[in-house]
Order: structure tokens, then sequence, then C-alpha cells
């Protein structure tokens, strides 16, 4: 049984068993051969959310699964296979946006994306057939701007030009969110200058743009590389967003449905290997050696010291957070005013932790 604390939080891990991982054609499959227990199979409940020790497969899409520090630890310290998921990712997600295409499509049943991607999301498409049902870690969002250049606050960045990968990143969403508190137009203060990742660098050598905006890992390498001379005027890892979740898990309507067991068995397994990593963050770093293009065990575990780990909200803790980034998404216009963002955030919700007989 998982251990509770009084708000119906799972606390601590489960046993884990020990038992092989394998690793094929690039797809993560977990727990393919299932070690079978002497004991006969049976029904866990946490806060009667069934748990129905039965193996599922689980396609995922998530962009840069491989590289991320949650997926590996989850993968890779067995806490997948502790809930018998067999966990595929899909191929060719570059962002949230490809990863929430992924699920809508039907080509994934869960899919991994900044919130502000997923409210986006709802906007274009109103019956998305989605539920976000937990937080995945706080954000890792940088504004790195040339030293030279003596930018000090961020109304400094009027006329300036600011690197991003796209236009419709959450980079740039959450950045435009700043400089609309700042009293600024988001659109028109900064010049957005949209870049690959791989042209970035040169392009700060060159002074072909003033400033970044980006998420770890490549923010935080940019940051460590002396060549570039850049220094962070403003990030979400500290102050108010610092225990905001980014990403979020979204299931399908239909796995929420037709295979309850499997959505429980994933939520627990991620929030149990979320609240592993602040505690173990050098084995963690291990895990990632070599996984992380430019970085090497030693630098991952620099990065992870100046993130903000564990942060995993579920239930009304999620919807709280998702509340609050509709408020700050009608500052940029992109949703009404007159909109109940407590209300929103419930529809596009859901507490799959929570006692069936309470859920709305």
């Amino acid at each position: 049984m998982v251990e509770q604390n009084r708000e119906g939080k799972p606390r601590q891990l489960l046993r884990r068993a020990v038992v092989p991982m394998l690793v094929a054609g690039g797809c993560a499959v977990v727990g393919s051969q299932w070690v079978q227990s002497r004991r006969q199979a049976r029904i866990v409940r946490h806060d009667d959310a069934l748990l129905d020790g039965q193996p599922h497969d689980m396609t995922l899409a998530w962009p840069y699964a491989q590289s991320s520090t949650l997926y590996n630890v989850a993968l890779r310290q067995d806490f997948f296979l502790q809930y018998r998921l067999n966990v595929q990712l899909r191929d060719g997600v570059a962002n949230g946006r490809d990863a929430i295409a992924d699920l809508q499509a039907g080509h994934a049943m869960a899919a991994v994306a900044p919130v502000l991607s997923w409210l986006q999301a709802w906007q274009a498409s109103p019956d998305l057939p989605v539920r976000l049902v937990m937080g995945l870690q706080a954000g890792t969002f940088r504004l790195l701007v040339r030293r030279k250049l003596r930018i000090a606050r961020i109304e400094d960045l009027i006329g300036r030009r600011i690197a991003v990968l796209n236009a419709d990143m959450a980079d740039r969403l959450f950045f435009s969110i700043i400089l609309r508190r700042k009293g600024l137009n988001p659109d028109t203060a900064p010049n957005w200058v949209i870049l690959p990742p791989d042209e970035i660098d040169d392009a700060l050598a060159a002074g072909t743009v003033d400033a970044v905006a980006l998420h770890d890992p490549l923010a935080w390498r940019l940051l460590c590389n002396p060549a570039l001379d850049v220094v962070e005027l403003v990030n979400s890892v500290n102050g108010l967003y610092a225990g905001r979740t980014n990403l979020a898990l979204g299931l399908s309507t239909d796995v929420l449905r037709d295979t309850p067991g499997a959505a429980v068995a994933l939520v627990l397994a991620l929030y149990n290997a979320a609240h592993w990593l602040p505690t173990h963050m050098a084995e963690a770093a291990s895990l990632l050696d070599g996984r992380v293009d430019g970085m090497e065990q030693d630098a991952i575990l620099q990065m992870m010291r100046h993130e903000v780990l564990g942060i995993s909200p579920v239930g009304n803790d999620l919807k709280t957070q998702i509340a609050r980034y509709v408020d700050e998404l009608k500052l940029l216009g992109q949703f009404p005013d007159s909109l109940n963002s407590a209300s929103y955030a419930r529809r596009i919700s859901a507490d799959i932790l929570r006692p069936a007989q309470h859920r709305p």
C-alpha cells in the first residue's frame, strides 16, 4: 500500500522490485517480462483510486524525454516497473505542441507539455479529449542577456533582440507575461528573433541578438559558457514561480474512462520519481551522464542544484496552479477577463487520486 499523509497525497515509495529493464529500438520497454509475485495479484487502492495490480502498456509523448531528468529517474530507477507499466515513447516529439498533437490524433495515450502550451491547445480546440492530472516539474526558464550591454531591468529590453526557438513556445509566453506585468507590450517592446538551437551561440557571440529566452538544459549550457559572456536577468527558479509547475501530464479521456488503473499507475510512478529527486541529485545526474548534449555528469549536477526539484502538484494544488496560469494568459489577451479561471481549471483537469465518490 502507498502510505498517505493527511491530505491524501502519496508520501512514501512502494517497495521496489529489483528486476531488469530492457531498452530496444530507441523506445523504453519497461517490464516486458513481468516477475510474478508469489502472492496472487490483488487490488491496491490509493484513496479509492484503483490500482488493479495488472501490467499496462502506455504510449507517452514527451519532448526530449531521453534527456529529461524525471523521465530517466522514473525509467532507470524502476518507478515505472514498480507499477507494472510498459512505457513506450513516441518518436520525433520536439516540443509540447507535438506531444499534444500526438495525443489528440490518438497516437499517444498520455502527453507531457508546458501548462501554457496545454492552455493554448484548449483555446484552439475547446473539446480537446484530454485532462491534466499532475504537474511534473518546476520551470527552468532563463532570460540571458549579453553582459556588455549592461541591461539591468526588464524595462531595458525595449527595442532589444531576444532569440527564442519558436514564437509559440512556453519560453516566449512565460517572458511575455513578465513583460506585461511590467506594463510593456510583449509583442512590440522587444524584437523576438526565431533561431534554431544550433545557431544561438553564434548569434550571441556575433551580437546579432541581445538576449535569449530559453529553458534548461540549453539555457544553463549557454549561461555557463564563458566565451558568450551572458548574465541571467530573470528566471523562473526563484521568487514567485519557484514552486509553480511548468510541465503537466495530460491523459486521454479514453484512458481515464477505460483503463483507470493504468492512469493511476502512471501518476503514482511519476509522483514518486519526482519526490525521489531532491534527495538523490548526484545519483540522478549519473543517470543522465551522456544523455544531455554537451553536458557531462558534473555539469548536470551543477545545473540541478540551481533548479527547483520535486514540484509535482496533483488534485486541488494542480487546479490552483492552472487557474493562476489562466489569469496570466488573460494579461496577454488569450482568455477573456470574464472567464472564471478556477472553474476552467476544474473542467480541464482530473483528480484521479481522489476517492471516486467525491469526484465532480
